[in-house]
């Protein structure tokens, strides 16, 4: 709420489309988070939807309103469904789109497109960490006028990797996306950004009028998100992107990607299942019963060594690890290796004495 934050938004905007390299003007807002990313995306690919076919939501509300159709994948977070409900477009409205064995949108199998539909892709499931092929779909998207939005709260920053080019191809060409610094940046909580490639479309949503407001000549932040006031958390991205600097914001990326394979490989190594193809910083692991999984999983949980999460992939029970600390040294990622061999070891202990 001051010159000091208008300014080193300013910049922030622009370094972060410059590292992501999406399209020049891309506009960005600083919010708390990813789900209220997603829903300010989401908000203005909904209003501006509708003010191509003529309605204006702002003014006429959703009553009455041409409807929307809102198409995710089969994996979409459940940040996504929240965001969808709290747009009043209903969860129990949204057009399901396949995924692979991957958990990647299929834009083969995607349902015809049309003016009216809201297009919500992935980059980084969060239990597998693959990357929807955005291209595609923002291919049959644009066509008939679709609006996409990608949700890309961690995956997004494959974007900074020359070596994930391919993979990411594509990306550039949505309409809005998400992102948060708190994730794999480790900048603090409370450093989302929703990124839209028509400004006005996002300034739009937001805008709010009173006679006692003073504009001024430089950028007014609440313009560019929900919230009228809040703190001026842009300043801890700045400090880390002004630290680190392209080459640093890349370098952590890939030590991010490279700790994930290192463990990927190490706990197969020792028997573990691992389900997904490591391509960027989750693994998907599982011993060969899930009850042993499980068990496995609360051994570890509670020895204190590492931490990690239980999740379900493709109907098995998994352990849901995520590489996500610029301080992890593959030391670190060994001695978790042995802490899930001797968890594993106590759980069939354990099941043999039940």
């Amino acid at each position: 709420m001051s010159p000091i934050n208008s300014r080193l938004e300013e910049i922030c905007e622009r370094w972060i489309v410059s590292l992501l390299d999406l399209p020049a003007g891309t506009a960005a807002g600083f919010v708390s988070g990813t789900t209220i990313a997603n829903f300010s995306g989401l908000c203005a690919g909904r209003n501006e939807l509708l003010r191509r076919r003529g309605w204006d939501v702002v003014k006429k509300g959703l009553y009455g309103a041409p409807r929307i159709r809102v198409l995710v994948g089969a994996d979409a977070h459940a940040a996504v469904y929240k965001s969808i409900s709290m747009l009043g477009l209903g969860s129990d409205n949204v057009e399901f789109v396949p995924a692979d064995e991957q958990g990647r949108m299929r834009p083969d199998e995607m349902p015809k497109l049309d003016e009216a539909s809201l297009v919500v892709a992935q980059v980084g499931n969060v239990n597998s960490g693959a990357i929807d092929p955005i291209g595609a779909i923002c291919e049959r998207a644009h066509a008939v006028g679709s609006w996409v939005h990608v949700d890309g709260a961690f995956g997004l920053w494959a974007r900074v990797l020359p070596s994930m080019r391919e993979i990411c191809d594509g990306i550039e060409k949505a309409d809005s996306w998400s992102v948060d610094a708190h994730k794999t940046l480790n900048v603090p909580y409370d450093s989302g950004m929703i990124l839209c490639r028509d400004r006005e479309a996002l300034t739009s949503a937001f805008k709010a009028s009173a006679s006692y407001f003073q504009w001024s000549e430089h950028r007014d932040s609440m313009n560019f998100r929900p919230s009228m006031s809040n703190r001026a958390r842009v300043i801890e991205l700045w400090a880390v992107l002004k630290t680190l600097g392209r080459e640093g914001v890349q370098q952590l990326v890939e030590q991010l990607c490279q700790n994930a394979r290192l463990f990927a490989r190490l706990l197969s190594e020792q028997d573990f299942q691992i389900h997904n193809d490591v391509v960027f910083n989750q693994v998907l692991v599982s011993c060969r019963e899930d009850a042993l999984t499980t068990a496995t999983l609360r051994n570890i949980q509670a020895s204190g060594e590492c931490w990690c999460g239980g999740s379900t992939w493709q109907g098995q029970a998994v352990i849901r690890i995520s590489v996500c600390d610029w301080a992890t040294k593959p030391k670190d990622i060994e001695r978790s290796v042995r802490a899930f061999v001797q968890a594993r070891t106590a759980a069939i202990a354990e099941s043999a004495r039940a």
